[in-house]
């Protein structure tokens, strides 16, 4: 029996150890920290917004004096626009909390359009005579954006991941079209975004790093607070009479560096015991 038992224990050691090498297995570094890659490099990335509007039309009451009534119902709609980026990402040491920071520059445009019906009551029950008034408008409004985002990966595979990202973001409005024709109580009730755009934001992406030096991370960012202009409702700003929320989808490439290669290191000039023998400096690895 006791055979029996040492010769099943023997057995199963193969497998008790294959065991726990899985469960011991790391994942490899997405960008390594061990000195094959360099923490710093250039990333770009090209994608489009879109101005993400209610849902359903909204009905507002606008003016109201005696027996007379003005009531509008705004449609908002989205439309897409361009977005092209480029900047430097700095991997962090140690990326338990953090897997890297980026500082860059983004070309954003946000477009937009809003159709409204305006209804004029009025009379003893404000419903003897009334008058439509239809109007539309649109914006198309053109940023130069500087950003700085925290980067967190949550790996899945041993090359993919999703990305959690944390940031803000500064806009200088650089060219703006916009138009609106409508009477004058709509116009009145109007807000724009001013010139300049102070918000945070939030950014989710599921990326991969390929073979090489590459990783390619398509990601969905759309603000959570401005503070400039006083914020709306989560970041969502205002043209003419609605809120609109800009959502940004863009695809990055990361493109990681090898380290440098070691220059020669100059010679230190021989002494007596040394005679005639070169003796080099040691050279270091920088990251």
């Amino acid at each position: 029996m006791r055979t029996l038992v040492v010769g099943l224990m023997l057995l199963s050691l193969p497998a008790q150890l294959a065991a726990q090498r899985l469960f011991e297995r790391k994942r490899p570094e997405i960008i390594p920290t061990d000195g094959k890659m360099r923490r710093g490099g250039l990333y770009f990335g090209l994608g489009a917004t879109y101005t993400l509007a209610r849902f359903g039309d909204q009905e507002r009451e606008l003016f109201r004096n005696a027996d007379t009534t003005y009531t509008a119902t705004f449609d908002p709609n989205g439309r897409f626009g361009p977005y092209v980026e480029v900047g430097w990402f700095h991997a962090t040491r140690d990326p338990v909390v953090l897997d890297y920071w980026d500082f860059g520059l983004a070309y954003k445009g946000l477009n937009g359009r809003q159709d409204h019906i305006g209804v004029l009551r009025y009379g003893p029950n404000e419903t003897d005579s009334s008058v439509v008034l239809p109007g539309s408008g649109t914006f198309r409004d053109q940023y130069l954006s500087a950003h700085v985002n925290a980067n967190k990966f949550v790996q899945t595979t041993d090359r993919q991941f999703v990305q959690l990202s944390l940031g803000v973001n500064a806009d200088l409005d650089v060219g703006s079209a916009r138009s609106y024709v409508g009477d004058p109580v709509v116009l009145a009730d109007q807000e724009l975004p001013p010139s300049f755009i102070g918000q945070a934001h939030v950014k989710v992406g599921y990326g991969f790093r390929t073979r090489g030096r590459l990783l390619i991370i398509p990601t969905l960012e759309t603000p959570v607070v401005s503070v400039v202009p006083t914020d709306k409702g989560f970041g969502q700003l205002q043209w003419f009479n609605s809120r609109y929320r800009p959502l940004i989808l863009c695809v990055r490439f990361l493109f990681l560096r090898y380290p440098k290669g070691f220059a020669c290191p100059p010679a230190i000039k021989p002494n007596a015991l040394e005679g005639k023998k070169k003796v080099y400096k040691q050279d270091g690895y920088h990251p």
